[in-house]
């Protein structure tokens, strides 16, 4: 019989009481996740490599309250440390030419579809740079990330139905942002 691997909290537990694999595990879990939702908000690999560096820095100097999940903590931590970067900026916002890297694990697709997925991508993502932060956030940790709405809530520190009402909200301005963009005509073989 195959044993699970440990929980975040498991982890989180052992590394508070001395296991440096345990953190090892954590980051290695973790730090990829963390690094596109920094990468996501700030717009920059160098800032993003300094916030999971930052994170993990403070995780190691911080005590742990199991008072919700170790990876809503680990997302509050990063997003703490991408508004405290984005306050000290003057533009909040910056041209990057690709935000998204596909994995194309197998079966491969054709060069035609790849070059329409990556187009697809380039739009989400330009769409996703033009929403305001509140918006950009809250879709990349509950629809990018995964996160549950509760851990969200404790992200943001908002009530979990409030999550709900703003993943809704921002999935509708993401829309109308793509729309006026001419993507949904586009995607179709329309014309705009």
């Amino acid at each position: 019989m195959v044993t699970p691997p440990p929980s975040d909290e498991s982890l989180m537990d052992a590394w508070m009481h001395g296991d440096a694999e345990a953190f090892g595990a954590l980051l290695q879990r973790h730090g990829r996740a963390i690094k596109a939702f920094a990468f996501r908000m700030l717009r920059s690999d160098g800032e993003a490599e300094d916030v999971v560096a930052d994170t993990f820095v403070r995780v190691a100097t911080s005590t742990w309250r199991p008072t919700g999940s170790a990876r809503g903590w680990l997302f509050t931590i990063a997003r703490r440390l991408c508004l405290d970067v984005l306050r000290h900026r003057r533009t909040l916002r910056a041209a990057v030419p690709h935000l998204v890297e596909l994995d194309w694990g197998a079966p491969t697709p054709n060069p035609e579809a790849r070059a329409l997925l990556q187009e697809q991508a380039s739009w989400l993502e330009a769409g996703l740079a033009r929403l305001p932060e509140e918006h950009r956030e809250v879709l990349l940790l509950r629809m990018v990330h995964g996160l549950s709405a509760a851990e969200v809530a404790a992200v943001l520190g908002l009530a979990e139905d409030q999550v709900h009402s703003q993943v809704s909200y921002a999935r509708k301005r993401l829309r109308a942002v793509l729309e006026e963009a001419g993507v949904r005509h586009h995607a179709r073989g329309e014309r705009p």
